[in-house]
């Protein structure tokens, strides 16, 4: 697979992996020279989506995620992919949450995948044999800052 530096990080898929996944991303998006304002939102992706992960693909425990790095081949988007082994679960299947409905009112659950899609330029999820991948793709500028 070609990642933007040869290596994908497989690690358990616990909160407690979080810190990890993110200097993993954060070393792999300065060697590419991301922007500030896409280093912060990519970090506040890398949180959601490793949150949920290790909160909700494993209900017995002790499952993998991995995570891989990759500019497209036109080097015009950087996109994260997160990979995990657990309960089929496509999170891009939701309805957007009602912003506009009360507290009270609101269903519980889905505004961390909204401030995903909100967040990343092209969210994609597929579904492979017993693999779950979620895509995030950040657009680049020409100078591969945004």
């Amino acid at each position: 697979m070609e990642t933007t530096g040869g290596v994908c990080l497989r690690i358990p898929a616990t909160l407690e992996s979080l810190a990890l996944v993110q200097d993993f991303v954060g070393s792999r998006g300065a060697r590419l020279g991301l922007g500030a304002e896409l280093a912060a939102r990519l970090e506040l992706v890398v949180e959601e989506l490793v949150v949920n992960i290790g909160s909700y693909a494993y209900p017995q425990g002790g499952g993998d995620m991995e995570v891989d790095c990759l500019l497209t081949p036109d080097a015009a988007s950087f996109c994260l992919i997160l990979r995990d082994w657990g309960v089929a679960f496509d999170p891009l299947g939701r309805e957007a949450p009602d912003l506009d409905a009360g507290l009270d009112e609101r269903e519980p659950g889905g505004l961390g995948i909204f401030l995903v899609r909100e967040l990343a330029d092209e969210c994609t999820y597929r579904r492979h044999g017993d693999m779950n991948e979620f895509r995030a793709c950040f657009a680049l500028a020409k100078d591969g800052r945004r």
